[in-house]
């Protein structure tokens, strides 16, 4: 058994993540939190809420004051000079929290006496480091790490933030101050080096998932079915809020194409963003498609044990969810992309052209067709999972940048 030891504090400027593993929002930050501070560092997460000090699961939560503070408005006297000309053309509120972020993060920073800032997404977090670090006036390591978001761009879908000059010239300027970024594609390796950031500061390490969560053996794929009505149907399974460009669109149209003689739901576990997916939809909902909601990140993992295929349909990249039904040994079918590509079609799932729902189609009655296929290519993506993503050999590689930045 590894023991951990670290007398490290780490700073994480995360301005939505949750405070329990039950809450999905950014859990990938809460879930390497926690692996952080369960090794031995003294984690503190600095968000953008309005909010007391908590402490949970081992980890300091804190949040940024109210009403407008006078020293904030000095600050912002300061500052204007750091940043881009064309970013100072945006609303000045937005200006003004940027400020108000940072200063909280330079006197949690100040107060714990913090050994390093660790940033998750290059704005509003990476920049709100940077004005922090400019508060201080201190070298302290600054490590970013990018989510997809916050670098790539994709304008079909008007998808990423960088489409906008003023963020896009913030976002430049952040990834040239960090100390270290960290990115999770090849993809975003070459955002990151576009938008000027030197190859020598780059890590690339995958997303990671919790093995021993998501472990297929630890499960009954009764409890969901009988929970919500579904026992003597197959299920198609998607873990994505309804936004068009999550591809759930594609999906609904999938679902239309199937046989109707096939006892198959597909069941979408997600916040509904969009409500003309719903009148597209129309008949089938109810039916052919379950809406759950959002739902308690602790049932995640009896969804998937629940699941026959899982399917990420969204043409901007595979999410986590992908990884976590690859641990829990369930065939995928997901989309081509160019980043986070965790899917390797033929050998742990399907991949198939964006925006045809009739290759989808296809592929979810194939694997339906033939559960021996479905296993094997399940049991491939617990194997890949085990080699590539396990979030123990992430958080190894991320306390050797951290210590490497310390201690230099």
């Amino acid at each position: 058994m590894r023991r951990y030891e670290s007398n490290y504090r780490i700073a994480i400027i995360a301005s939505s993540v949750g405070i329990t593993p039950n809450e999905v929002i950014q859990s990938y930050v809460f879930d390497e939190a926690r692996k952080l501070a369960e090794r031995g560092f003294e984690v503190h997460i600095i968000r953008a809420k309005v909010e007391k000090d908590i402490l949970s699961y081992g980890i300091h939560f804190h949040g940024i004051e109210k009403g407008i503070k006078f020293q904030v408005l000095k600050q912002m006297m300061r500052t204007s000079l750091y940043y881009p000309p064309i970013s100072l053309l945006r609303n000045p509120i937005r200006i003004y929290q940027e400020n108000l972020y940072a200063l909280r993060v330079a006197n949690i920073v100040r107060r714990y006496s913090i050994d390093l800032i660790h940033a998750h997404f290059a704005y509003p977090e990476g920049w709100v480091g940077i004005l922090a670090k400019k508060v201080l006036r201190t070298k302290i390591p600054l490590v970013l790490t990018s989510h997809g978001y916050d670098l790539n761009i994709i304008k079909e879908y008007n998808y990423g933030l960088r489409i906008r000059k003023s963020y896009d010239a913030i976002v430049r300027k952040t990834l040239m101050e960090v100390d270290h970024i960290i990115v999770p594609s090849k993809l975003l390796f070459l955002r990151a080096t576009e938008g000027g950031a030197e190859t020598s500061k780059i890590s690339l390490i995958p997303n990671g998932v919790d093995l021993k969560i998501f472990d297929p053996q630890k499960y009954d794929p009764q409890y969901f079915r009988g929970k919500h009505g579904l026992c003597d149907s197959k299920i198609i399974l998607t873990i994505r809020a309804l936004k068009k460009y999550y591809g759930i669109d594609m999906l609904m149209k999938a679902a239309t194409i199937l046989p109707e003689n096939l006892n198959v739901k597909f069941v979408i576990i997600g916040k509904v963003e969009d409500k003309n997916l719903l009148q597209m939809a129309g008949f089938i909902v109810g039916r052919k498609i379950i809406l759950l909601g959002s739902i308690s990140r602790n049932e995640i993992p009896y969804a998937i044990a629940a699941a026959d295929i899982v399917v990420d349909p969204c043409p901007i990249g595979q999410g986590i969810n992908v990884l976590e039904a690859m641990a829990m040994s369930k065939p995928v079918v997901g989309v081509k992309t160019r980043l986070w590509d965790y899917i390797i079609d033929g050998y742990n799932g399907f991949l198939v052209p964006p925006g045809d729902a009739k290759a989808l189609a296809e592929k979810i009655l194939y694997l339906l067709e033939n559960p021996s296929e479905a296993k094997r290519m399940g049991l491939n993506g617990r194997k890949l999972a085990e080699e590539k993503f396990d979030i123990e050999k992430k958080i190894d590689k991320i306390t050797s940048i951290y210590k490497a930045l310390i201690e230099r």
